[in-house]
């Protein structure tokens, strides 16, 4: 009987989570996406385990899923004060057996709502090259809330989900980046 376990990735994870993302990218490679969790080396993997908090989901003892969150988005424009999660993967010999879905749910949840206490989660993802992610992301909760095409006709959305309503204040979303 298989056992689940969440954690958070620690260094020594690096080559196994470098080895699951290239695995689970390589669609979105084929697709000519470009964005740093598909083309991640090793050293990237490390920069991010170092400036983030990676969540991993192992069946037994090898890493089936992970994802990331940011606090919160740390680039030359803020996305939002939110949280915003990443670099989100499964293997793909795991598909369609709901374990990138329970990961995501404990990191929504369990983390970020109960933990943190943040009132929303905030996510990127490609309308165009990838239409399934946002029909999925959707149906899970998060609504767009800003959108950028780029030069290679790409659609890229940027996605939020509230996570207490109560607290969730509109205005700290900021601005995107585009």
């Amino acid at each position: 009987m298989s056992e689940y376990n969440i954690r958070i990735a620690v260094e020594a994870d690096a080559e196994a989570l470098q080895k699951l993302m290239y695995e689970a990218f390589t669609p979105l490679r084929e697709l000519g996406i470009d964005w740093p969790s598909v083309n991640a080396d090793l050293a990237l993997v490390k920069k991010n385990l170092t400036n983030s908090t990676t969540f991993v989901l192992e069946n037994d003892s090898e890493i089936i899923s992970t994802i990331t969150v940011r606090y919160p988005w740390e680039g030359q424009s803020r996305i939002s004060m939110y949280p915003f999660v990443w670099w989100f993967a499964t293997k793909p010999s795991y598909d369609g057996q709901g374990i990138g879905s329970k990961l995501l749910t404990y990191v929504e949840e369990t983390y970020l709502r109960d933990t943190l206490k943040a009132p929303a989660v905030t996510l990127g993802t490609s309308a165009r090259k990838h239409p399934w992610l946002l029909d999925i992301y959707k149906k899970r909760g998060y609504e767009v809330y800003a959108e950028h095409e780029s030069d290679d006709g790409d659609l890229g959305v940027i996605m939020r989900k509230v996570l207490i309503p109560e607290r969730f204040d509109e205005s700290v979303l900021g601005h995107p980046p585009f």
